[in-house]
């Protein structure tokens, strides 16, 4: 993941009672999501298994669109 600010939409930045908040931890639990379907057991940080994962899922995408299935 690309390296952001520290006060970079920080959770003491955001409302915890806003639709903002509210969005971005549904995006949260989507990634973590997509993470597990391809490191399962995945836990800590996110920002540790993101560009893992989806390096993962590159290559099994590759491997199908090269006629390995």
């Amino acid at each position: 993941m690309k390296p952001r600010p520290p006060y970079f939409l920080s959770e003491e930045n955001i409302d915890h009672d806003s639709e903002i908040f509210d969005y971005i931890q549904e995006l949260h639990d989507y990634l973590w999501a997509f993470v597990r379907t391809q490191i399962p057991g995945a836990s800590g940080k996110l920002e540790e298994y993101l560009d893992e994962a989806l390096e993962i899922a590159k290559r099994k995408i590759d491997g199908v669109e090269g006629g390995e299935r």
